[in-house]
């Protein structure tokens, strides 16, 4: 996906020398071609999946894993025992914190006595109209729906799962990559301005720097025990107050932007897992903007 995509040109630009190892249950991933070496496995849901990867890890000899995608990083989260045995570093936050981050009603009902929050409720009216419905777990902007009545809320809630109401936040969006150290104390927020977003990634944004945003998001990564790598969504409301929308424990599709700005967070959650110091360098203000790339890939009998 695109976190992994971006992980991977973010080592790349560091003059990463080590070996970069890939895996999908997609055998066409794009990842596989920016890759020194490449392992197709079953999904992350699969019995098979944990057996696969430490064949994987042995093989290779990996030292470090980092999980880019919401699927796989609670497996390799619950196995972390089995994998510091291995000798491998896992710079991700612990399971029951990727599980509430993952459970957004549960996320933000233990932030809401600590910390001001935009007004959420689940399953049943709103506090008023228009409000934004999505999935308490879900992933991706998929399932979520602007409900500006009572009969569009109606439509939103029979979908078959459990549904989070929030306040409709009509503002500008924002990213923010957060890197915490592993013993949880947040060391940098890079906010983004959401800019233009295709499929749930940003496709065009502009960081910036908003001690108000940083400040905040820093505060509840230590609040809820956040490590290594994660990327917290904010909207501003009417009045250009940004409130936070939700929380993902890992890279987000965007986090090569941070990259770009001046703070390569793959290669310092690389040295997070090895145990290498280093300080936090600073960040420009840029805009990016993304485009597509051609891959070809070579069929079985050798041809393009």
């Amino acid at each position: 996906g695109p976190a992994a995509i971006g992980a991977i040109k973010s080592l790349r630009l560091s003059k990463f020398s080590g070996k970069i190892v890939t895996t999908d249950a997609d055998p066409l991933s794009a990842g596989f071609a920016l890759a020194d070496r490449h392992y197709v496995v079953p999904l992350s849901k699969s019995n098979r999946f944990m057996d696969e990867a430490i064949k994987i890890i042995r093989e290779e000899e990996i030292d470090v894993i980092l999980p880019t995608s919401g699927f796989d990083i609670g497996p390799y989260s619950k196995s972390r025992e089995l994998l510091s045995a291995l000798g491998v570093g896992l710079p991700v936050s612990d399971y029951e914190t990727i599980e509430l981050c993952n459970d957004k009603l549960a996320l933000f009902s233990a932030l809401d006595e600590c910390f001001d929050l935009a007004w959420f409720v689940k399953s049943r009216a709103p506090e008023k109209y228009p409000c934004f419905v999505k999935p308490v777990r879900g992933k991706g902007s998929r399932d979520t729906y602007l409900c500006r009545n009572a009969s569009e809320l109606e439509y939103a809630l029979s979908r078959g799962v459990e549904m989070l109401i929030q306040q409709f936040l009509p503002g500008p969006e924002y990213t923010i990559d957060v890197l915490s150290d592993l013993r949880g104390k947040a060391l940098v927020a890079i906010p983004r301005l959401r800019l233009q977003t295709r499929g749930g990634i940003s496709s065009k944004g502009k960081i910036v720097k908003d001690e108000h945003i940083q400040r905040q998001c820093m505060a509840i990564a230590e609040h809820i025990g956040l490590k290594g790598p994660s990327c917290f969504q904010m909207k501003e409301d009417d009045e250009g107050r940004p409130w936070l929308t939700e929380i993902n424990p890992r890279m987000g599709g965007g986090t090569i932007f941070a990259s770009l700005a001046g703070v390569n967070i793959p290669w310092l959650t690389m040295k997070l897992a090895l145990e290498t110091p280093f300080s936090v360098p600073d960040f420009d203000e840029i805009t990016v903007v993304r485009y597509f790339e051609e891959v070809v890939i070579e069929d079985k009998r050798g041809k393009k």
